[in-house]
């Protein structure tokens, strides 16, 4: 079975979303475009993310304007009762053709309490387990009407169930993704630490007795017919945003991770790499492209949603970089080497970077597996 990979279709768009004046409005036409470059551009499918528009409601608007893609609704547990649930799925796959997937999000605490949710971290993931269980049954159940004299009942469209995707990094997330996961995800990371993530979530699956059917990751990738033309994208989206946007969003994400106990002047990175990041940019200058390079061609950068990351925490923000045969190769040894074989991807603006990789890197991805 060839690699699975999929974009995203979120409103987080821009050629620069993570600055001022880099952010597109709202403009529900161009969400229709990019839902449409993505199903004519061959990919898996879609990862659509709770940002201020609802997920599932946004899939259920773009399925109409697609064939072929499957969309990977972000949900939380127990949001909705586990019965509404599974008779929207039910509904979205009698109308879409059994294109949906779930993507199952534990959520931060800031998050949840702003949906008036108090429950913590580790007891959500354990709550969770018996929730989509109980959304398992209704959705197999089928949904028949309450009124008796229409007789009509949605089966399901899929006949073994919404597959689910998840991540979990913690030992309560590892264990909820080893008992209810069918798609374990992860944010990329080099490729040492991804082979013992995977480990890791096999292991929590194997004590239920259960196996995953892929193991994905997330991250960026800037494809170009050539490798310099790549960098060169690449170290634009640095120097756009210049060195004083980026000390701005990394002091503000450390206060925020530390409670305020240290700014980005007294933040101590994880390792001598990271730390040099931040002595650069103190200094006032941006990292060149060779100090962000990872390992292979997989470098250090910045995403809609989340700053260069300095914290060694598993950030989506790693970028492949290069033209198709370095990409591919670098994945080719995440598949080998690991058991890779799902990929969410991004680039921003994201309709013409989804168009790029779709006709340069897609067909490359396809042979892999």
């Amino acid at each position: 079975m060839s690699l699975k990979t999929l974009w995203y279709l979120n409103l987080a768009d821009g050629d620069y979303p993570w600055i001022e004046n880099g952010l597109y409005p709202p403009d529900f036409a161009r969400y229709r475009r990019l839902a449409q470059t993505i199903d004519e551009g061959g990919f898996h499918g879609a990862l659509v993310a709770t940002w201020p528009n609802d997920p599932f409601v946004s899939a259920s608007f773009a399925a109409s304007h697609t064939r072929r893609m499957r969309f990977l609704v972000a949900v939380y547990a127990r949001m909705t009762p586990a019965k509404l649930l599974a008779q929207q799925a039910l509904t979205f796959d009698a109308f879409s053709g059994g294109r949906l997937l779930l993507n199952l999000i534990n959520g931060r605490d800031t998050i949840m309490e702003t949906y008036g949710v108090s429950t913590s971290h580790d007891d959500r993931y354990a709550l969770g387990e018996a929730y989509w269980r109980e959304f398992h049954r209704h959705y197999r159940a089928g949904n028949p009407t309450n009124f008796p004299n229409t007789p009509l009942t949605i089966e399901p469209t899929q006949p073994d169930g919404i597959a689910l995707w998840g991540a979990g990094d913690s030992p309560a997330g590892l264990a909820h993704a080893g008992g209810i996961v069918d798609v374990y995800l992860t944010m990329l990371r080099c490729l040492e630490r991804i082979r013992g993530q995977f480990d890791a979530a096999r292991a929590a699956a194997a004590t239920k007795g259960r196996r995953f059917a892929d193991l994905g990751a997330l991250a960026s990738a800037i494809v170009r017919p050539t490798r310099r033309e790549a960098e060169a994208h690449f170290r634009a989206l640095f120097e756009r945003t210049g060195v004083e946007a980026m000390v701005a969003r990394l002091d503000a994400a450390v206060r925020r991770r530390t409670k305020g106990e240290h700014g980005l002047a007294s933040f101590q990175a994880p390792d001598a790499r990271r730390q040099g990041w931040i002595r650069a940019l103190l200094a006032g200058r941006l990292p060149h492209p060779e100090e962000l390079r990872l390992e292979r061609h997989l470098y250090a950068g910045i995403t809609a949603w989340s700053p260069l990351d300095i914290f060694d925490t598993g950030s989506s923000a790693v970028y492949f970089v290069g033209d198709p045969e370095d990409i591919a190769g670098n994945v080719q040894a995440y598949h080998d080497e690991a058991g890779l074989s799902a990929l969410i991807l991004s680039g921003w603006p994201l309709t013409e970077e989804a168009r790029t990789v779709s006709q340069l890197l897609l067909p490359r991805l396809a042979e892999i597996g």
